[in-house]
């Protein structure tokens, strides 16, 4: 090598090179240049008169990689346009290569020419899907999500890229982004697709059934997004954040009331998650209702002030006070508040509001105490000087006897639970040597609501029994919860079983000594040798009972059926109803073989053929959940009949009722009709506005000789037909299709 490069002359075989390729000798060319490029392999121009002429005797590879150096080369002096140029070349002349369009357009993003850089990845991800190139795909299809957030699809189409890769835990975020942003495009059916495919990859994904939900909702299909959650609370019936999920689905859809209830529901079985029934008050506020936030407020005051929402919760009531000042249980509230935590200037200045809107109410009485209290709390010229002019102006009378529902000098009950709350032990003192008052004690609000709780318990026990049964069912299915076995230990203790409360002790001291904490685990055996002294003998599962008749809300089935309204009966326990249902060549066996026994026994034999109206409008997105919650109504309604159902996509529903004359098989479809219309699928294309179906049913006393079955199907479709054209919705009995001779 040595001798070699003494001997060579640069300028000489440059020359010699420019001259072959002058005379159209590019391959003598090629090897002069190449010669040079081994001597000195960063110069650049060589490298591109090496690939211009590989290009020009068609070797395109070697020509792509001399271009591709010369290109980087340009990037890192920070020469953008020179760059993009050589890899445009190259993306020409190598287009089965993804990676050139991917380089291409990071250039493009690099140099803010942004369309430029989107055609660039486009081309990149055509080639690389072709290609069957993974990563290039991720990767173009990953910058192109960037450059434009709100294309949904580019987020769908780079999640299944992800599936294909194996990288499933990015696949399911995208997913999830990618049904989020074409909910916002309003593309119902790709978003309901995208979460689906999440659902796929981690079925108790709750993250991805609340974005299902929602865009049900958002599509005017709320229906069929309670219905899918419900589904999976009853295959996770112990899972409470699907309750959650339920509730803020009714909440989005403005169902108040059914919203209440599934939170009301959960708060009884995890009072920790109060801040639901907080979503319900504030959801109250805006749908106009303020009198039925204060109310739910008011109930878990206690509560919120105890796990510091003070603020989330005084935010609330003032809300309601700037758009109606002189709403009193909102004042009164809010005065209660502050005069839990304390805060006696807000409290004064509170009672001066409660005061005003007791005088605009014309409740003078309560609006002098409301005074007397503020004054109490804060000395204000100003109070002292309403409340002058306001007793000033009271003429001289005999008291009136105190009345039986509140103490004397109130004008309402609720004025009197106020003030009850907010009298000082002083005054209590100064009025102890005066009549007392009928029927009140004095006692917090905190202390009525438990007395109004104990109330219920006492006159409703099986209330007690049920929660303490679901709490059971829970500790069984979680044995090492904690939090649920406190719990389930202070329910034993409310109820009076203090051997139930021991055991809960010994089984919770063992759970704290497995964790490393010695000291709870010694005062939880202390507890439970004071509760029962032979604790340490009991067994840590408590004896099997007989379990008590289910309560009217509570249906057999688990923790779910208490979380979800509505029977069993009507809601779906499968991925796929439709799936369970016959195929149209099983109905058609099954009709011939009952048709050979109705024969032989000599009992008729029904048949039906039922439709959808306007499914043809129907949003397509929504078509198959809707199939599915109307196959689970045709399972529910002919189980007790002993009918069976299929469905054909092109025909409709069939249904065979076996020893039914045409009198039991109409009454047996309208009972179907009517129960799929009562359930109230919205159907926007629809005159009912709800999915409705058409039912034409036929029956016959069979003889053994067989007949085609598709003469059968004629029959029903002509009386079908029929009602169709007049708006559906109906039921009608087709003559039958058999005829003797």
């Amino acid at each position: 090598m040595a001798l070699f490069s003494r001997s060579f002359d640069r300028e000489k075989t440059l020359k010699q090179a420019e001259k072959h390729a002058q005379q159209g000798k590019l391959d003598a060319a090629i090897k002069d240049y190449e010669l040079v490029a081994r001597t000195d392999p960063r110069d650049i121009t060589i490298a591109n008169i090496l690939g211009d002429l590989y290009q020009r005797v068609n070797r395109t590879d070697e020509a792509a990689e001399r271009f591709v150096f010369v290109a980087e080369h340009y990037v890192r002096q920070q020469q953008l346009p020179q760059a993009i140029a050589l890899y445009r070349k190259v993306t020409r002349l190598q287009p089965e290569r993804p990676e050139y369009p991917l380089a291409l357009g990071n250039l493009h993003r690099k140099q803010g020419t942004l369309a430029d850089a989107k055609q660039a990845y486009r081309l990149a991800v055509d080639v690389a899907r072709k290609q069957g190139a993974d990563g290039t795909l991720i990767s173009a299809l990953r910058e192109l999500a960037k450059l434009d957030p709100a294309d949904g699809r580019i987020k769908l189409d780079l999640a299944e890229a992800y599936v294909r890769a194996g990288q499933r835990t990015d696949a399911f975020e995208q997913f999830l982004a990618a049904g989020a942003v074409l909910r916002g495009s309003q593309d119902w059916e790709g978003s309901l697709a995208a979460y689906d495919r999440a659902m796929a990859i981690h079925p108790d994904s709750t993250s991805a059934l609340d974005g299902y939900a929602e865009t049900c909702t958002a599509a005017g299909q709320a229906l069929i997004g309670y219905e899918r959650i419900q589904q999976q609370i009853r295959r996770t019936p112990n899972n409470l954040d699907l309750t959650v999920i339920l509730g803020r689905a009714y909440l989005r859809s403005g169902e108040l009331d059914a919203a209440e209830a599934t939170f009301d529901r959960l708060y009884a079985i995890d009072q920790s998650r109060f801040e639901h029934r907080l979503e319900v008050a504030e959801a109250c506020v805006q749908h106009g209702q303020p009198d039925r936030a204060v109310q739910i407020v008011r109930s878990l005051l206690g509560i919120i002030i105890d796990r510091g929402q003070k603020k989330r919760a005084t935010a609330l009531l003032r809300s309601i006070i700037e758009h109606q000042p002189n709403h009193i249980p909102a004042i009164e509230c809010l005065a209660e508040a502050y005069e839990r935590v304390g805060e006696k200037r807000k409290l004064a200045s509170t009672l001066d509001l409660l005061a005003q809107a007791y005088l605009d109410a014309g409740r003078e009485a309560d609006a002098i105490r409301a005074l007397e209290q503020s004054i109490h709390y804060q000395p204000s010229r100003k109070a002292r000087q309403r409340l002058e002019a306001l007793t000033s102006q009271k003429p001289e009378q005999a008291e009136p006897p105190p009345s039986a529902g509140f103490p004397e000098g109130f004008e309402s009950p609720s004025a009197a639970g106020y003030y009850d709350r907010m009298t000082t032990a002083s005054e209590a003192g100064a009025k102890a040597s005066s009549a007392p008052t009928p029927n009140r004690a004095d006692t917090t609000s905190g202390e009525y609501s438990v007395a109004l709780l104990d109330s219920l318990l006492a006159q409703n026990p099986e209330l007690m029994q049920a929660r303490l049964a679901l709490v059971e069912r829970m500790a069984a299915s979680q044995p090492d919860a904690i939090e649920t076995r406190l719990q389930l230990k202070e329910l034993y203790l409310d109820a009076g079983r203090q051997t139930d409360a021991a055991r809960e002790c010994m089984v919770l001291a063992r759970l704290y000594q497995s964790r490393g904490d010695s000291d709870k685990a010694a005062d939880l055996r202390a507890e439970a040798l004071a509760l029962d002294p032979q604790a340490e003998l009991l067994p840590v599962a408590p004896p099997s009972v007989t379990a008590p008749p289910p309560l009217s809300f509570e249906i057999p089935g688990g923790l779910g059926n208490l979380l979800t309204p509505g029977p069993p009966s009507e809601m779906p326990f499968s991925t796929s109803r439709l799936g369970e249902l016959l195929t149209p060549a099983q109905f058609q066996k099954l009709h011939e073989r009952e048709w050979t026994r109705a024969a032989r026994h000599g009992y008729p034999l029904a048949l039906c053929l039922a439709r959808l109206d306007f499914f043809e409008s129907y949003p397509v997105a929504f078509r198959q959940p809707c199939l599915e919650i109307v196959a689970g109504l045709f399972d529910a309604q002919l189980a007790e009949s002993g009918g069976m159902a299929a469905y054909d996509p092109n025909e409709g529903f069939f249904v065979l009722i076996p020893d039914a004359d045409a009198d039991q098989a109409y009454a047996q479809a309208e009972a179907l009709r009517q129960s799929i219309q009562n359930k109230g699928i919205p159907h926007a294309a629809s005159p009912h506005r709800v999915v409705t179906i058409s039912v034409a049913v036929t029956s016959d006393l069979p003889l053994f000789e067989g007949m085609p079955f598709n003469k059968f199907v004629s029959v029903l479709q002509d009386a079908l037909a029929h009602v169709t054209t007049r708006g559906g919705n109906a039921t009608v009995v087709a003559p039958a299709a058999y005829r003797r001779t």
